[in-house]
């Protein structure tokens, strides 16, 4: 569908669509999970009318509902999730970050494309030398030959070597440095390495606090939510690395995941590479379930009634949409579901790194497939889930998708943070994540992000 067209005149139909699409709008937002009440017939004297048959044996396990999908049994969790009001609610401060946004850094830089004539056979026949070269590299002080309690200026003095490093290697963890245990102590480690910060390409959403005008909090606030491996960048906005930084580790889980992008390109089969590359990718970042008007008004007109609805919310939507250049659709998912969804432009699942010209995975599926997010533990809103779709609108196979998730999984490391913990990683190169977790009162997870220019 190409984008909806704007006109002067505000036709009946018009009106109607987005009539229907506020009220489904209104009806997702609602929306709760919970237990449907028992049926009559086995409540009361009615049971004594109605005999109650022998319960059947369950197909899947407590906390689960059994799906079949082509004659195949699925048993999918079935996990309790909070409304979008309700997320409202419990994120007060967050929201009103939302509707005054602005964090006060550099803006964001352009995403870097270079993704065009890549002959991936020829380019896979040449793997580079130091294909599994350590990843990531973990740092001490004596590593630098610097003390446990080098401060900022010392750290700074090894901003060439720590460079260096940090190409070779995709990302580096700095471990035992008494000076970064602080918020302020990581502000100036960083600082002191020549990085420059920029605007979180994420700002103006609903996904991260600002601890201050540089520094985001890390997704802490949804425990039960796994995040899957991504870059941070969008369509049209990438910063070039970033810095994460540990306060406090989570009680239980919550280690942080990396994933090699360069890695990533040789090991996925290359039929599925070739098909991805060229077919490219559109990713999904906001949406609701149509329902079944889907099927009967033209999904065009329900779609731009929708980006309509959009670009009259309170606060900076219109300016996201913009921002992120997104267009609206309503499109099945892997299963046969209409959705709404707010869909970024056509982009290449592969790139070049801009300073190796080295060729990467440079795709955000697995975070964001909701064929993934279904099969995984999953708290995000209905408004907030993601999906991806080929370039031309298709739907990605699920076989496709799991793949990915497979050698995903066999690459990705875990890297359990502690206390003055900083990974810097290159976000061209590499992708992050994150293990769901669970927090004990007085002991919550407090993980921070900056962002770099450069």
């Amino acid at each position: 569908m190409l984008r909806h067209p704007r006109s002067r005149g505000v036709p009946v139909l018009s009106l109607l669509a987005c009539t229907v699409a506020a009220a489904i709008v209104l009806v997702n937002l609602r929306a709760t999970h919970r237990p449907a009440p028992e049926a009559p017939w086995l409540q009361g004297s009615i049971s004594a009318i109605r005999p109650v048959s022998a319960p059947r044996a369950r197909l899947c396990p407590s906390g689960s509902r059994a799906l079949r999908r082509n004659g195949q049994l699925i048993c999918r969790v079935v996990e309790e999730k909070e409304t979008f009001i309700d997320y409202v609610g419990r994120n007060k401060d967050l929201i009103d970050q939302f509707v005054n946004k602005g964090t006060g850094a550099n803006p964001c830089p352009p995403t870097k494309w270079n993704s065009k004539d890549m002959d991936i056979v020829a380019l896979r026949a040449n793997p580079p030398k130091d294909l599994d070269v350590e990843f990531p590299l973990y740092i001490s002080p004596a590593d630098l030959g610097l003390p446990v309690d080098a401060d900022a200026e010392a750290i700074g003095a090894k901003r060439e070597e720590v460079r260096k490093l940090m190409l070779k290697h995709g990302a580096l963890v700095f471990r035992g440095f008494e000076s970064t245990k602080t918020m302020e102590g990581y502000r100036d480690a960083y600082k002191a390495l020549g990085f420059q910060s920029c605007e979180d390409p994420l700002e103006g959403t609903f996904l991260r606090k600002n601890a201050d005008k540089e520094i985001k909090f890390t997704f802490n606030q949804n425990p039960t939510h796994y995040v899957g491996m991504h870059t941070e960048c969008t369509h049209t906005l990438g910063p070039v690395s970033g810095a994460f930084w540990c306060g406090n580790p989570a009680s239980v889980g919550g280690e942080f995941t990396l994933l090699d992008g360069r890695k990533m390109f040789y090991d996925l089969n290359q039929d599925v590479l070739e098909r991805f590359y060229n077919k490219d990718i559109r990713i999904k970042v906001v949406g609701l379930p149509a329902g079944p008007l889907a099927n009967v008004l033209p999904r065009g007109m329900l779609a731009g009634a929708f980006e309509g609805l959009a670009k009259n919310m309170p606060g900076p939507t219109s300016d996201l949409m913009t921002k992120y250049d997104l267009d609206f659709h309503v499109l099945d998912d892997y299963e046969g579901v209409p959705r709404f969804g707010g869909l970024e432009p056509r982009q290449s699942p592969l790139n070049r790194h801009p300073v190796t010209n080295e060729p990467l995975w440079f795709c955000n599926i697995h975070n964001h497939a909701r064929y993934l997010s279904d099969r995984r533990p999953n708290s995000l809103v209905e408004i907030a889930r993601a999906d991806v779709y080929f370039g031309d609108n298709s739907v990605i196979p699920p076989a496709d998708v799991q793949h990915i998730d497979d050698i995903t999984r066999k690459n990705l490391q875990k890297v359990a943070m502690q206390p003055g913990d900083i990974v810097l990683l290159d976000n061209y190169r590499v992708l992050h994540g994150r293990e769901n977790f669970t927090n004990v009162e007085g002991n919550e997870r407090k993980h921070c992000v900056t962002w770099f220019e450069n």
